[in-house]
C-alpha cells in the first residue's frame, strides 16, 4: 500500500528527473551551437592557386611560369617569391597589375578565377642547381593562403640555339634577296632583304613584319617565323618625276608616301610630303610647285614636279618640362567615390610652351589636359576620376605610375562573404531556439 509519504517521494523524483533531462537537452543544444560557430569559417570559400613551370631549364634561359588562382572573390592577389638569382621579365595578360620589390612579385587581378603567365630568366651558373619557388594567394578580404612550392633545376648544359624560318615570296614580276623559299636564322638575327623589279615592272610594297614596307631595301628581325612577300606592279605608260630639294641642304629631309622608284609616279598619283627639320632648324615653307607653311602637304602628279622644302635656323630655346611625382588621393575608395590624381608641371626652359598631360588608366586613355606654362613657372594638373567596378586600377600620368583600389559593398560592410553571412544566420536561429527552450523549462519548473 502506497502511503502519502511514498506519493510525495515519487512526485519529487519525477520532478527531479524532468529537470535532469532538461539540463541534458540544454547541454546538447549548447554543444550544437558551439559546433556551428566553430564550423562557420569552413562555410567561407578558400582561395587557392596552382603554379606550373618547367622541371628544368638551361643556365641563363628564359621560361614561363603560369599561375591559376581561384576562389578569390571580386579581386585577388598572388605574391610570388623568386629564388635568388632569378630575374622577373614580364607578365601577360597586360591587365594584371604587377609590383616588384626585390625578389618578391605581386600580381593583382580582378575576378574570381584569372590565369596569368609571367616570364623569368634563370641565373647563369657553373653547377647544376635546384631552386624552389614560394608564393601565397590573397582573396578579396586579404586572407592569405599558401601556394604549394615548386622546384626547378637549372642545368649548365647549353641548349641548342633557337631558330626561326623566313619564307620569302614574290607577287608579280621581280626577284627578292634572300631568294624565294625558306631560310633558317638564329633568333634575333636582323636580315637584310631587297626587291628588284623585272623590266616593265616596279616595286610596290612588302607584306609581313618588315621595318619599312614601302622601301625596296629594308630589314626583318627574326623573333618568330616570318613570311615576307614582295609585291610588284606594271609600270604605267605615263609616269612623272618628282624632284625634291632641301634649302639649306643640311636643314632637314622630306619623306614621301607612297615612295616611287626614282621618285617616279603614275599619272594622277597623290603623293604626301612631310618636311622633317634637323636639330637647330625649323621648317619654314614650300616653294616651287608647292606653297604653304604646313610641313605635311599633298601634291598630284599630273606633270613633272619640282618642290623645295625651306628650313631656317631656330632663334630661341624651346620650352623644357619636368613632372613632379604622381599624387593619388585617396588610394582606396568605394564604388563611384571620387579619386584625385595630380602632378605639377614645371617649365625649366627659356621659352613659353604648352604641355599635354594625358591620363591613362589600365593602359587606356582616360582624359587629357593641355596647359600653357611660362618660363620658370609651374602648373598643377588635376584629374577627378570615379570608377564603379571594384578592383585595382593602374594610373600613368606624365611618365609617373601609381595605383588606386575600388572596393565593393561587401568590403564596406566589414568584408562579409556569402559563407560568413550563412554562418551568422545559422547562429541567430540556434540562439532563438535556445531562448525558446529556456522559456519552456521555466514554465515547467
Amino acid at each position: 500500500m502506497i502511503t502519502s509519504r511514498d506519493a510525495v517521494f515519487w512526485m519529487k523524483r519525477e520532478k527531479m528527473t524532468k529537470k535532469i533531462l532538461s539540463r541534458k537537452f540544454l547541454s546538447a543544444l549548447v554543444a550544437v551551437v558551439l559546433v556551428a560557430v566553430i564550423a562557420a569559417p569552413v562555410l567561407a570559400s578558400t582561395a587557392t592557386a596552382t603554379r606550373s613551370l618547367p622541371a628544368s631549364v638551361a643556365s641563363g634561359a628564359k621560361f614561363d611560369v603560369t599561375v591559376q588562382p581561384s576562389g578569390c572573390g571580386a579581386f585577388g592577389q598572388v605574391v610570388e617569391t623568386l629564388p635568388a638569382g632569378f630575374t622577373y621579365i614580364s607578365c601577360t595578360p597586360s591587365d594584371v597589375g604587377v609590383e616588384q620589390v626585390g625578389h618578391t612579385i605581386k600580381f593583382t587581378f580582378l575576378g574570381d578565377s584569372v590565369s596569368f603567365t609571367y616570364r623569368v630568366k634563370a641565373p647563369t651558373i657553373d653547377t647544376t642547381t635546384t631552386y624552389t619557388f614560394h608564393g601565397i594567394v590573397k582573396d578579396e578580404n586579404k586572407n592569405e593562403y599558401p601556394i604549394e612550392d615548386s622546384d626547378i633545376t637549372v642545368t649548365v648544359d647549353a641548349p641548342p640555339p633557337e631558330t626561326y624560318t623566313l619564307t620569302m615570296a614574290v607577287d608579280g614580276n621581280g626577284s627578292a634577296i634572300p631568294p624565294v623559299g625558306s631560310h633558317i636564322y638564329e633568333a634575333g638575327t636582323v636580315v637584310n632583304i631587297s626587291a628588284t623589279p623585272a623590266s616593265g615592272w616596279q616595286f610596290d610594297s612588302w607584306s609581313g613584319d618588315v621595318t619599312d614596307p614601302s622601301s625596296s631595301s629594308t630589314t626583318v628581325t627574326m623573333d618568330s617565323n616570318k613570311t615576307i612577300t614582295a609585291y610588284f606592279t606594271p609600270i604605267p605608260s605615263i609616269t612623272y618625276t618628282l624632284t625634291l630639294t632641301c634649302q639649306p641642304s643640311d636643314g632637314g629631309t622630306v619623306t614621301l608616301s607612297p615612295t616611287g622608284e626614282g621618285n617616279q609616279y603614275a599619272e594622277g598619283t597623290s603623293v604626301e610630303l612631310t618636311a622633317i627639320p634637323t636639330e637647330s632648324y625649323v621648317f619654314s615653307c614650300w616653294s616651287g610647285d608647292l606653297s604653304g607653311s604646313n610641313n605635311l602637304i599633298t601634291i598630284i602628279m599630273d606633270s613633272n614636279k619640282s618642290v623645295t622644302a625651306n628650313f631656317v635656323l631656330s632663334v630661341s630655346d624651346e620650352a623644357s618640362f619636368t613632372v613632379s611625382p604622381l599624387n593619388i588621393s585617396p588610394e582606396q575608395v568605394q564604388s563611384n567615390q571620387q579619386v584625385n590624381i595630380s602632378v605639377k608641371i614645371t617649365n625649366n626652359g627659356e621659352q613659353a610652351g604648352s604641355y599635354q598631360a594625358v591620363l591613362y588608366i589600365n593602359g587606356q586613355v582616360e582624359d587629357s589636359q593641355t596647359v600653357s606654362i611660362s618660363p620658370g613657372s609651374s602648373r598643377n594638373v588635376v584629374f577627378n576620376i570615379t570608377k564603379a567596378t571594384p578592383g585595382a586600377y593602374t594610373v600613368l600620368l606624365g611618365g609617373q605610375q601609381g595605383q588606386f583600389t575600388v572596393v565593393g559593398s561587401q568590403s564596406t560592410s566589414g568584408g562579409l562573404n556569402i559563407g560568413t553571412t550563412i554562418a551568422i544566420v545559422l547562429i541567430a536561429v540556434l540562439i532563438a531556439a535556445l531562448v525558446l527552450v529556456f522559456r519552456r523549462i521555466k514554465k515547467r519548473a
